[in-house]
């Protein structure tokens, strides 16, 4: 099943994607300028151009010019999995934690 939206913008209009994380963003015509919140890098789409980020912050989309673009979904990874990437093998083997301990002392 296919899930993508496809989105047109008057020029001079915003659009805004809630959790930018979640889709990658297609520009299939026109031209777009792309922010996040809290991010001071901005990305200008122009048509066959497209953005993703893994970033969960909002995300908005204007239009320079009468434009369209694409939402295609991610996949989003499992919290399980998004806790065992931000963790080390020390922090999950209490026996590697000792062992990384006893080497680094010597």
């Amino acid at each position: 099943m296919n899930l993508t939206t496809t989105h047109a913008l008057p020029a001079r209009q915003l659009f805004s994607v809630a959790d930018a994380s979640a889709v990658r963003i297609v520009c299939t015509a026109g031209s777009l300028w792309l922010t996040l919140d809290h991010d001071q890098h901005d990305v200008v789409l122009e048509a066959g151009d497209a953005y993703e980020t893994g970033d969960r912050r909002r995300a908005l989309v204007y239009a320079f010019e009468p434009s369209t673009f694409e939402l295609v979904p991610q996949p989003q990874p499992s919290m399980r999995r998004k806790l065992a990437k931000n963790s080390s093998d020390c922090s999950r083997s209490p026996s590697v934690w000792a062992a990384t301990r006893a080497a680094s002392s010597v």
